[in-house]
């Protein structure tokens, strides 16, 4: 039997083994609450501490500057629910029409309680201005979101250029950098936006912890209430396994994070050479510099994402199209709208990010697979639909 090939790092990756290690004396033995004043919790809470320190090695910040979450989405929402529920109504709110929808929805759930959100548009290449924020920010507001990376089309965002100039306007700034933390660095803690968001799952760690950086002085409304544990603002007993592997995640994210970058960006690299050549009508998406190391986008004209993944995945390559928070809905790619694809190509759109695992050989298959999916695809007639 023919091996599996995941081209579907974007989305999650693969548990390190040096990560599981780290997490299973906390499956086991080595059980306990932070909170118990008995030895045993006040050994873990030590652990839950170093780990904490440990993880904010990762961004260059300090340890009480992260709090530990359950997933991306709930830090996004408490970033930017517990900076803004306490907000004005018709205070403005600025983020790039990009973003994800767990930054999205919190901000247009916030829009219907009354505040002002306004979607900064992107260019053709998904980058968003900064002279556009600039402008934007003279008008004032109260909090701005922008990715770091778009899963779905790679994009890097100028994040430290964007930083300076909310910090210059003195308006706090969230970042989400779930997509690109285990491979690309934000910069230096002093240019980072007050607010970033960060999750394992995406380099080598356990999915279930997230963390969120507060910058010091920035202040929050917890959305989980009812305990004292992370400051306050994140009620409920931790999950001390799933520390322990954010912090082993981060550890080697740190140190191998050049090398992992340039491994990744080199088979991605190849896969898209190998595609232009194999597959006609096919169209890029996202910066073709400016984006995440192993990452490509595209959308092959006259094919339809869901069957050409059926097929891929037939022929054992497992990728993905756009984000699957919105592709299992059924919905259009507000991204791909938001850069102008066309609807009907965008109903093409595919994406493929290598990752640990992935080697020589693997960009070939890949290409012989979607030349093949698309190949058999079309000879079935054209895609219904207009543009």
């Amino acid at each position: 039997m023919t091996a599996r090939l995941y081209a579907d790092h974007a989305t999650t990756t693969p548990l390190d083994p040096r990560v599981r290690a780290a997490m299973l004396p906390f499956l086991g033995d080595e059980y306990g609450s932070p909170l118990s004043l008995h030895a045993r919790g006040r050994r873990i809470q030590h652990l839950v501490e170093a780990a904490r320190a440990d993880v904010a090695t990762l961004l260059g910040v300090t340890p009480d500057e992260i709090l530990f979450a359950g997933s991306a989405t709930e830090a996004n929402n408490l970033a930017l629910k517990g900076t803004l529920q306490a907000a004005s109504p018709g205070t403005r709110v600025l983020a790039a029409a990009t973003e994800h929808i767990s930054v999205l929805h919190p901000l247009r759930t916030l829009a219907r309680a009354g505040l002002e959100l306004r979607l900064l548009p992107v260019d053709g290449l998904g980058m968003l201005d900064p002279d556009l924020l600039r402008r934007e920010l003279r008008g004032g507001a109260a909090l701005v979101s922008v990715a770091h990376a778009s899963a779905e089309i790679g994009t890097l965002q100028p994040i430290a250029d964007l930083a300076q100039i909310a910090r210059a306007a003195a308006v706090p700034m969230h970042c989400d950098a779930t997509a690109s933390a285990g491979l690309v660095a934000l910069g230096d803690a002093e240019h980072l936006p007050d607010l970033v968001t960060f999750a394992p799952h995406l380099f080598g760690g356990p999915q279930g912890i997230a963390a969120l950086r507060a910058a010091r002085g920035h202040r929050l409304r917890p959305l989980v209430e009812g305990g004292t544990q992370e400051g306050g603002l994140r009620a409920g007993t931790q999950s001390v396994a799933g520390i322990a592997g954010f912090a082993a995640a981060a550890m080697l994210a740190r140190s191998e994070r050049a090398e992992r970058a340039a491994r990744a960006a080199a088979l991605a690299d190849d896969l898209r050479h190998r595609i232009l050549k194999a597959v006609a009508d096919v169209v890029l998406t996202g910066h073709p510099g400016m984006r995440l190391p192993g990452h490509l986008s595209l959308c092959v004209d006259g094919v339809e994402a869901e069957a050409a993944l059926r097929d891929l995945d037939e022929a054992g390559v497992e990728a993905a199209s756009g984000s699957p928070c919105t592709t299992t809905a059924g919905k259009p790619s507000h991204v791909l709208e938001a850069i102008g694809i066309p609807p009907r190509l965008a109903r093409g759109a595919l994406t493929f990010m290598f990752g640990a695992g992935n080697g020589p050989g693997d960009a070939e298959r890949v290409a012989a697979a979607l030349s093949a999916a698309a190949t058999r695809l079309r000879a079935l007639g054209p895609i219904g639909g207009r543009d």
